[in-house]
């Protein structure tokens, strides 16, 4: 179960040439324009990373780091592996797009859903799909042609509030020069946070700009992880690796009672709210306070 929520934790966090401003226009003053460029800025379809992981999630008992490797063809599919210290596999994370599947080593679970994207918009409460985590996943602005609530300019720094699907929002902050994403905020449909991402900095490959360091908190699990990329690759070639066959022996399970198990146990760990005075009784006469005191390297994706 550990193992296979780190899926949930990772799982919890374009286009052709890239559209400039025209000239004489200040970007941050021009909205959809910065909007729309930030969505073309050139990004390759299909890519492969190595990156080292550290995670921290108390809830579900995950403290540590470790590495794995990543492809992505955008807009929807990726292939996550995670090894262990030695470089052996410990899990994959395949989508096609469509279907997720997780495969525990450890464990030999399989877990699976035909439906990823719906399941993906419940975990995080409508805010993300498939592809929005591919985006986050190569510092691409996600949320592909959402509506613009309000935009600001901090500094050096122009920030979008994008409207989502089922009332959800995402507070956005770009580099309106370099197109890039610096800080992601997620907001669910009662304005809770649900999801932060920020980057370091961006590294060029080719003729883009991916990120190096990438930290991501999912405050309703308490959840933190850093990732750091020590390698990207364009593909020219797109690999048949975004499906995963289930392995012969394995326990196959539901990704969807997977989701259901890590609610319950969160949950159990939720603090019970004290209950509320009973209006009949008489409330006791309120005490005097105290007087208050003076302070004090890329591997190559496993075969299926």
């Amino acid at each position: 179960m550990r193992s296979a929520s780190l899926w949930l934790s990772l799982v919890v966090l374009a286009g052709c040439g890239g559209k400039k401003p025209p000239k004489g226009t200040d970007p941050i003053q021009d909205p959809a324009t910065l909007a729309v460029a930030a969505w073309e800025r050139q990004v390759p379809f299909a890519l492969k990373a190595a990156y080292g992981l550290e995670i921290n999630a108390p809830t579900m008992d995950l403290k540590g780091s470790t590495r794995g490797a990543l492809l992505v063809h955008r807009p929807g599919r990726f292939r996550l592996e995670i090894f262990n210290p030695l470089g052996t596999p410990l899990v994959y994370a395949v989508s096609d797009g469509q279907a997720v599947s997780l495969f525990v080593v450890p464990e030999n679970t399989f877990y699976t859903s035909s439906n990823g994207e719906a399941l993906l918009r419940d975990v995080t409460g409508g805010a993300a799909g498939l592809g929005d985590v591919v985006s986050l996943m190569i510092g691409r602005l996600p949320f592909d042609g959402a509506e613009v609530l309000d935009h600001r300019a901090e500094g050096d720094t122009a920030v979008f509030t994008f409207a989502g699907p089922q009332g959800t929002r995402a507070e956005v902050s770009l580099d309106p020069k370099e197109l890039t994403t610096r800080r992601v905020e997620a907001f669910g449909p009662d304005g809770a946070q649900v999801l932060v991402a920020e980057y370091a900095d961006y590294v060029k490959v080719g003729g883009s700009r991916l990120p190096e360091e990438v930290r991501v908190e999912v405050p309703p699990i308490d959840l933190t992880l850093e990732l750091e990329f020590t390698s990207w690759e364009e593909l020219g070639r797109i690999p048949d690796a975004f499906t995963l066959p289930v392995p012969s022996r394995s326990t196959e399970v539901s990704l969807e009672s997977l989701v259901e198990k890590a609610r319950a146990e969160m949950g159990r760990d939720a603090p019970t709210p004290a209950p509320e005075p009973d209006a009949t009784e008489e409330a006791p006469p309120a005490e005097e306070a105290p007087p208050a005191e003076e302070a004090p390297s890329a591997e190559e994706p496993a075969p299926q």
